[in-house]
């Protein structure tokens, strides 16, 4: 059953991502700050009605969502959906957006999607199943060394200085921040093109903020934890994640963290 559950999301997917394109292309849209101070594009508004109906025509489950429909049943299954994950990255036109769509039972994850529409990246996976880039099976490459770090940057936290420290005593051999959405970079580990990716939640995440991603680099072989090693709840998290592609390089990094935070 839950085979024509990815097909059928997948499909509606790839059309909400043919919107949000469009509206890049022809740079067709504006946008507001919410209470939050993050921004709001009327696309990520359309995107979302867009997705919940073409749900709720095909499948008798509630649907969620971050720009509305936020109060579910989550004793029921149900569908989460962020429509522009990294909307800042969106209107400043660089290419590291995402949507991110989940189906939820009993707190677990049962699928996950996260869609790139400028790169045309379609990460899936199911429960109990392998994680996929189109057709192609995660990962595309091992990492079995710290190569790459991909964070999101706490100023004010002193990890970034410690990220920082590890670089400059070439532990790390490289050191980037693509912005934009977390779960794509969460992607790009399951992918292989990152050994480690680091991000920090100063309130809870919220369904459609992890957990696509989470099911994807879990099933690539991949871990989502918090700075102790612990895995993380994929539908709701505070504080700090840490991704990393396999076990050698999530011990490696998180040794590493350990020790120079003991320094600061």
């Amino acid at each position: 059953m839950q085979d024509i559950y990815l097909i059928i999301a997948k499909q509606i997917i790839d059309e909400a991502g043919k919107i949000i394109k469009q509206a890049r292309l022809t740079n067709t849209f504006g946008f507001s700050f919410k209470d939050d101070n993050t921004p709001i594009t009327n696309i990520d508004k359309q995107v979302q009605q867009y997705i919940s109906k073409r749900l709720l025509d095909n499948f008798d489950i509630q649907v969620m969502g971050e720009e509305g429909n936020t109060v579910i049943d989550n004793t029921k299954p149900y569908w989460a959906i962020d429509p522009i994950d990294g909307t800042w990255a969106f209107i400043t036109h660089e290419n590291t957006s995402a949507i991110n769509l989940s189906l939820i039972n009993n707190k677990e994850v049962m699928l996950g999607i996260v869609f790139n529409p400028f790169t045309d990246e379609f990460f899936v996976s199911e429960k109990e199943s392998s994680s996929y880039i189109g057709m192609l099976k995660l990962p595309l490459r091992e990492n079995k060394n710290i190569t790459v770090v991909n964070f999101k940057p706490e100023r004010a936290h002193p990890i970034v200085k410690s990220l920082n420290r590890l670089f400059k005593e070439d532990k790390v051999k490289k050191l980037v921040s693509i912005g934009g959405s977390v779960t794509y970079s969460m992607c790009m580990v399951a992918k292989g093109a990152f050994s480690n990716y680091i991000a920090y939640f100063n309130g809870y995440s919220n369904a459609w903020d992890l957990s696509a991603a989470v099911i994807i680099v879990r099933n690539a072989g991949g871990f989502v934890t918090d700075l102790e090693g612990n895995d993380i709840d994929a539908v709701s998290h505070r504080g700090y994640i840490v991704v990393s592609a396999n076990k050698v390089v999530k011990e490696e990094f998180l040794d590493m963290i350990s020790d120079m935070e003991k320094l600061i």
